[in-house]
């Protein structure tokens, strides 16, 4: 089964072993550019598109209350004791009402680069599940001044679990960790992330469709958590290419209220 939560649609470089995937199969290199756009739960709403290939990039049009980190579009506002906005962004410190208009504005520029790895621990045998670790970390390369990133480094770590459940049909369970690099100016909350969903193989396992919910700690104390409900469809060929599409949809405030990806990968 395929499935692609953020993991895999914000991914800069993904480069893994396949130890015990595949016979053969020992690595994998995919990217897959992604388009978000949601309000968070404030007046103005923000586009955030990313385009990993090989030298990432990212743009966000919005009034700066969002940044991506790992790859995710999230929220950086919360309310001060006045009921006001209180947007910090880069260096620039600065408190609006609600009333207020904010005009959007556009940063592109030079995005986070992101290296995943993946180490299958188990394969699924009689009645044991799939289980895989993995790890990620963060090269600070985009522009905190323009809020594109937050300038600090980070890295997670994770557990993936999954299980056939007879006739193509595999359910999974993944979570983590990611500690999230200090920002002196900005308290930012080290974040967990779990999902749980269900993945369907057919015309003879070329063909995969997934759903799932995730979850994310919200970036900063007092906002919501980000939670989401994915659907995907990936296609594989005989070559080791894969092709897969996924659409998102909000299931909260702290979560972008679409989202929209487009990858590619080939094992060799």
């Amino acid at each position: 089964m395929s499935k692609t939560p953020h993991a895999l649609l914000w991914v800069t470089l993904l480069l893994f072993p396949l130890t015990a995937y595949a016979q053969g199969e020992q690595w994998q290199l995919g990217t897959a550019p992604s388009f978000s756009s949601g309000r968070y739960g404030t007046d103005t709403r923000t586009d955030v598109f990313y385009t990993p290939f090989v030298i990432p990039m990212t743009c966000i049009r919005g009034n700066g209350g969002v940044i991506v980190v790992n790859g995710m579009p999230v929220r950086q506002e919360r309310l001060d004791v006045s009921g006001q906005t209180e947007t910090r962004t880069g260096t620039t410190d600065s408190t609006r009402t609600g009333a207020t208009a904010v005009t959007p504005t556009t940063a592109c520029g030079l995005g986070d680069i992101i290296v995943r790895g993946r180490y299958y621990v188990l394969d699924e045998r009689a009645w044991y599940p799939t289980i895989a670790l993995r790890v990620h970390v963060k090269a600070p390369t985009a522009s905190e001044e323009r809020g594109l990133g937050t300038g600090r480094p980070d890295e997670g770590v994770g557990v993936e679990v999954s299980r056939t459940l007879g006739r193509g049909l595999m359910a999974m369970i993944d979570a983590g960790y990611t500690v999230i690099g200090d920002r002196p100016e900005f308290d930012l909350n080290n974040t967990w992330w779990y999902d749980v969903g269900l993945g369907q193989n057919l015309a003879k396992d070329v063909v995969n469709v997934s759903v799932f919910v995730e979850e994310y700690r919200a970036l900063v104390e007092g906002l919501e958590n980000a939670r989401e409900l994915v659907a995907a469809v990936s296609v594989k060929s005989a070559s080791g290419w894969r092709v897969q599409v996924s659409g998102s949809l909000g299931l909260s405030d702290g979560a972008p209220d679409r989202g929209f990806t487009l990858g590619a990968s080939r094992r060799f």
